[in-house]
C-alpha cells in the first residue's frame, strides 16, 4: 500500500492537533486520508509504555505494536500490529490516572466509556487507512477483540515481568502468564526500522 502526503488540512480545526511531519490532524474528524504513516511511527518510536516507569530503559509503544504482531495468529497479524496506533494521537495516559480524573467529574461510567469510545474511533480510521475491511459479522468482529485482548494481556505481563519492578502488579492487574521469551529493549533506531519492517509486511509503505 503506497503512503500519500497528506497537506496540512485547510479546513477549520477546533482543536487541531500538530504531527511531526507539520500536518495537522482533526480527531474530532479523522478520517482514513488523514493517517500519514510516517507521522504515527514517528511518535509510536518514541512514546515509552508504561509512563517510562521502567528503570534504566526506554520501552517504547513501537515495541509493544511490534510483539502484539509477532505473537498473534497470522490471521490476526495486521490488526494486532496497529491495535494500539491510537497511541500515536493520544499518548498512553495510565489507567490510573484516566481512573483519577474520572472520578473527579462524578460520572466515571461516562468518562471511562468516552475514553474507549474515541480510542475506538480513531482505530477504525487507522484499521480503514491500512485497508482492512469491516466485518459483516458482528461475532466475528467480537471474537477478533476478545483475541487481542486476551493477547495484549499477555505481552503486557511479558513486559511487567521483564522490565518492571512491580511484581504485586501482576495480581492487581489480573494479568495471564507472560510468554517465556524475555524482552530486550530496542533503541530508537532499532525500535523504528522494526516497526516500519512489520508496516512493510501488511503492505503499508513509510518510506519512499
Amino acid at each position: 500500500m503506497t503512503q500519500h502526503a497528506n497537506p496540512v488540512s485547510a479546513r477549520c480545526m477546533a482543536n487541531p492537533m500538530l504531527m511531526a511531519s507539520g500536518r495537522a490532524v482533526d480527531l474530532a474528524n479523522l478520517t482514513p486520508a488523514d493517517i500519514f504513516w510516517p507521522d504515527l511511527v514517528e511518535a509510536l518510536v518514541k512514546m515509552p509504555r508504561f509512563n517510562g516507569a521502567t528503570p534504566h530503559v526506554h520501552y517504547s509503544a513501537a515495541q509493544h505494536c511490534c510483539l502484539m504482531y509477532d505473537r498473534a495468529l497470522d490471521a490476526h497479524k495486521a490488526h494486532a500490529l496497529l491495535s494500539d496506533f491510537h497511541v500515536a494521537f493520544s499518548c498512553e495516559p495510565p489507567w490510573p490516572f484516566l481512573a483519577f480524573a474520572a472520578a473527579k467529574t462524578g460520572f466515571t461510567e461516562a468518562f471511562m466509556d468516552a475514553i474507549r469510545e474515541a480510542k475506538g474511533e480513531l482505530t477504525e480510521a487507522i484499521f480503514a487507512a491500512a485497508g482492512l475491511p469491516e466485518d459483516d459479522d458482528d461475532e466475528v468482529t467480537f471474537a477478533r477483540l476478545k483475541y487481542l485482548q486476551i493477547l495484549d494481556k499477555s505481552v503486557t505481563a511479558t513486559e511487567v515481568r521483564d522490565l518492571l519492578k512491580a511484581s504485586a502488579v501482576m495480581e492487581t492487574w489480573h494479568l495471564p502468564n507472560p510468554f517465556k521469551e524475555v524482552i530486550k529493549p530496542w533503541g530508537l533506531d532499532e525500535a523504528r526500522a522494526q516497526l516500519e519492517l512489520r508496516l512493510a509486511f501488511i503492505g503499508i509503505r513509510t518510506r519512499g
